[in-house]
């Protein structure tokens, strides 16, 4: 809870009390009066959301209620026993009702970058002139992108920080998770450490450049926690948001849900396509580097000569990592790659000239999948004749044959990763923590018990491994791109204990 709703609810609880005495009206006047006022600052600074409905209906009754008790005859009067109680009872439910939904769903704080560099962000329209929508069989389109830029700026204390998520894009997460809009709308209060169209930081000659891939419904905008990290140390970072792979994207003059894809892959399992749609958005992006480096291509702020086209990395969350494992193995133009926690749908040939790799797997079930070298489903052999029967009738492929053949290229892909992972001898994990925990969404609930109730497992606080995740991301990136000594990443495991090294 931020502090003017707790004070608040404290309000709430202390004027509560006075239902056990007989207050003169001066005290049931001074206690409605601080409750409005301490509501009306929270409104203007800190801003209204439902969780906190109850305490502002108990404002409301305290008002109404004192405003006629103190000017009628009622102020002599007793309040029976049984209405008395229940009054009490109602209250007080309604404070703790509006303390847990403040709780479990908080206007959270992100990270805070701990690089030295103020952070500009610009936003980006793209259409790929070269490529249809791959997602839109049925209506063919060129394929559009948003991007935002992330970089490391001049000092402007005048520019406000910009939100983290916009109204409608806030309305798309809620129709892609079937949720009300209003349980979401606290998300528009919640504000980064970027300044929009601040120019690039004269720092530095050039900077070096990462490229980010979300994950499969999900949305660029739920790491900008690492984004604004990376630019705080002197990156430019592209943040790509993949269209119709995000639950929504938000365009200058429309928007689009992934729900709005027409395209049948006529796949069970379409993320090996999917994850070459995203690797090709990605060297979409890099190309326009070329262009933005020239001063064109950009809106409001200039990157002249500001992009290092020779220091390219790639990084991604889920189907996003696995689409950054394909680069590293196709792209020449990439010189380091960070998957986080995706698996893989592809193997390297052999002798592949690949860029160096970094893998970051959660340890509730991926680092474990990946030690053994078996994939995330379960082989049908190592299960009993019911079990098989159950893991082909609840699976997207339907037949026994499908399965095992998604099987054994799943098994395919896993044992090229762990060769890869063996040779670049970067596989890392984070004791206590799980998949959505490597993005910003862990922040969004703030009671772990919910938290493991949704899906999202593990004991370490999400914020504490966003930290690492980002520290360690860091690191790789300025072994690789900034020339930083080799050693750096086992430093990281003496400053947090919960990071470890994974030797196959």
């Amino acid at each position: 809870m931020r502090l003017l709703e707790i004070v608040l609810v404290v309000a709430n609880a202390l004027s509560l009390s006075l239902c056990f005495c007989k207050p003169s009206r001066k005290i049931w006047l001074g206690a409605a009066a601080v409750n409005l006022v301490i509501l009306t600052l929270h409104g203007l600074i800190e801003g209204f959301r439902f969780q906190m409905l109850p305490a502002y209906a108990f404002v409301a009754m305290l008002l109404i209620y004192t405003l006629f008790k103190t000017s009628t005859r009622l102020y002599t009067k007793t309040m029976p026993k049984a209405l008395k109680g229940f009054v009490i009872l109602v209250s007080a439910g309604s404070l703790a009702l509006t303390s847990f939904l403040s709780y479990a769903l908080p206007v959270f704080a992100l990270p805070k970058p701990t690089g030295d560099y103020q952070i500009g962000v610009e936003e980006l329209h793209l259409v790929d002139e070269n490529r249809n929508d791959p997602f839109l069989d049925q209506s063919p389109k060129k394929r559009e992108l948003m991007v935002k830029l992330y970089y490391p700026s001049e000092k402007n204390n005048t520019k406000p920080y910009e939100r983290y998520l916009q109204p409608e894009l806030i309305r798309l997460f809620a129709s892609f998770f079937h949720v009300p809009e209003f349980a979401l709308g606290h998300l528009n209060l919640i504000h980064t450490d970027a300044k929009a169209n601040l120019p690039v930081s004269g720092q530095e000659q050039r900077y070096p450049i990462v490229l980010f891939s979300h994950g499969a419904g999900t949305s660029m905008a739920v790491h900008t926690s690492q984004y604004e990290d990376l630019a705080s140390h002197g990156y430019i970072v592209a943040a790509i948001d993949h269209t119709y792979v995000s639950a929504g994207t938000v365009f200058p003059d429309h928007a689009v849900s992934a729900m709005d894809a027409t395209t049948d892959f006529h796949t069970a399992e379409p993320a090996k396509i999917i994850t070459q749609i995203m690797a090709d958005d990605v060297s979409f992006v890099m190309n326009k580097l070329s262009e933005w480096n020239e001063g064109r291509g950009t809106q409001d702020v200039s990157f002249k000569n500001k992009l290092d086209l020779d220091r390219i990395g790639v990084i991604g969350h889920s189907v996003g990592g696995a689409t950054a494992y394909n680069l590293a193995i196709h792209n020449s133009r990439v010189k380091a790659a960070v998957n986080l926690d995706g698996a893989v749908y592809m193997t390297p040939e052999e002798n592949a000239n690949m860029a160096p790799f970094l893998m970051l797997a959660n340890d509730r079930n991926h680092i474990q999948q990946i030690k053994q070298r078996k994939p995330l489903i379960p082989n049908l052999d190592d299960l009993s004749a019911e079990g098989q029967e159950k893991a082909v009738s609840e699976s997207v492929y339907g037949t026994r044959d499908a399965y095992m053949q998604a099987y054994r290229e799943a098994q395919r892909n896993i044992a090229g990763l762990t060769e890869v992972l063996q040779a670049s001898d970067s596989l890392f994990t984070i004791r206590g923590s799980d998949h959505m925990k490597f993005s910003d969404i862990g922040l969004f609930i703030g009671s772990n018990k919910l938290r493991n109730l949704i899906g999202i497992g593990g004991q370490t606080d999400p914020a504490r491994c966003l930290v690492i995740t980002e520290a360690l991301t860091r690191a790789f990136f300025d072994q690789h791109l900034k020339n930083a000594p080799a050693d750096s990443l086992n430093a990281l495991l003496q400053e947090y204990p919960e990071l470890e090294k994974v030797t196959l």
